[in-house]
């Protein structure tokens, strides 16, 4: 009824007076609707990490089987760092090679979406490289034990360029854990479900749904009302588009913010959107507080639009009036940003939109402009 209701204003034009401007339309905001996977039990989680010897996951044979005849003494020192057990492998009494710790919970999330998935002998983990100036700087790999609890093993600062080295330390030590505790490669370690576990957000899952594919209304003023009210018809209106220009890896998600295409890599990530909801897409020509730059105004299809950058070149946007005129609300928008690749954290790699990715997100716009909303005539 609601829908109804707002599509029945915007067909009739809602007259008012020329002293009360019509109040734009509102739409109860969108949540997602599917079921969330469950955690395991806390208490039993934090009850067998406690009991759990942080030392013995230093496997002392892969050492051997990787000092390269150094025969130096390695010990390994067990210590409570801000209330989580850890242990560090010592050579020499002073050269920090390896360590192995508990997690703090308020950074796992972080570690899930800057990570790339690896396989350690059927565990599953994430593994990061740290680069600066063109080279290998650091490697972590962290092996999630349940939604907000990991074990992270991280090289010391003198063997920092070896992941290979850590990738063996991971592995051996993934497999002296609980196996009650460990995941399989492809297991579902977080409540974010599908392919929202590639969003590039810091987000535990609660606000994202794979989006679901339905049917998109005809008529550019039904189109935008629908899109306003569920995140899952911009998905739909642009599903075909970005996928033939970006790729099939690239996934919808819906989020009460709008659509997201995610892939995952991470290297970009694509906002798309239809909708009744926000400004005008002139508001962002005008551009009062010069927020962006390279404002240009051009047209999508038959329909009129704008396009600019951030000032730092990270993202691009483009944003369409499906209504024919740039001052009226409602628009049609994509938005690109290269994003840190999985990972991956690279200091010296610009992340900066390409012309490639620009010349794509054209493409998109000018077929989805064309295809839903042509003028008819």
């Amino acid at each position: 009824m609601i829908l109804g209701a707002v599509l029945g204003c915007l067909l009739a034009a809602c007259a008012e007076s020329v002293e009360t401007p019509p109040s734009p339309p509102q739409f109860p905001e969108w949540q997602p609707k599917q079921p969330r996977p469950a955690d395991r039990d806390e208490e039993a989680v934090g009850a067998a990490l406690a009991a759990l010897d942080f030392c013995e996951l230093i496997d002392l044979a892969a050492y051997d089987r990787r000092k390269a005849g150094d025969t130096r003494p390695v010990t390994r020192e067990p210590k409570v760092k801000y209330g989580r057990k850890m242990c560090t492998l010592v050579r020499d009494g002073y050269e920090p090679l390896i360590y192995a710790e508990d997690v703090d919970p308020g950074h796992l999330v972080l570690h899930r979406v800057d990570g790339a998935v690896i396989d350690l002998g059927g565990v599953k983990g994430y593994q990061e490289e740290t680069r600066r100036e063109g080279r290998l700087d650091g490697c972590a790999i962290t092996v999630p034990v349940s939604f907000q609890r990991a074990v992270r093993f991280e090289l010391g600062m003198t063997r920092s360029k070896d992941c290979e080295l850590l990738r063996d330390f991971a592995t051996a030590g993934a497999a002296k854990l609980p196996r009650d505790l460990v995941y399989p490669p492809d297991g579902q370690d977080s409540a974010r479900v599908g392919a929202c576990a590639d969003w590039v957000s810091t987000s535990k899952g609660e606000n994202c749904d794979p989006a679901v594919e339905v049917e998109v209304p005809g008529g550019a003023e039904r189109i935008i009302a629908a899109g306003a009210a569920d995140p899952n018809v911009e998905c739909a209106v642009f599903r075909d588009a970005v996928r033939m220009a970006f790729g099939p890896d690239f996934a919808p998600i819906a989020t009460p913010g709008g659509c997201y295409f995610v892939e995952p890599k991470h290297r970009l990530q694509v906002e798309a959107g239809a909708t009744a909801n926000g400004g005008a897409p002139g508001e962002w020509l005008a551009d009062p507080n010069k927020t962006f730059k390279d404002h240009q105004q051009l047209t999508f299809g038959d329909r009129p639009g704008v396009t600019f950058r951030s000032k730092d070149d990270h993202e691009f946007a483009l944003y369409a009036s499906p209504l024919g005129n740039l001052d009226v609300r409602g628009h049609v928008r994509l938005r690109i940003s290269p994003e840190q690749e999985r990972g991956v954290e690279d200091w010296d790699r610009s992340k900066v939109v390409s012309e490639v990715d620009v010349a794509k997100a054209h493409a998109v716009m000018d077929f989805v402009l064309a295809t839903h909303f042509r003028v008819a005539g």
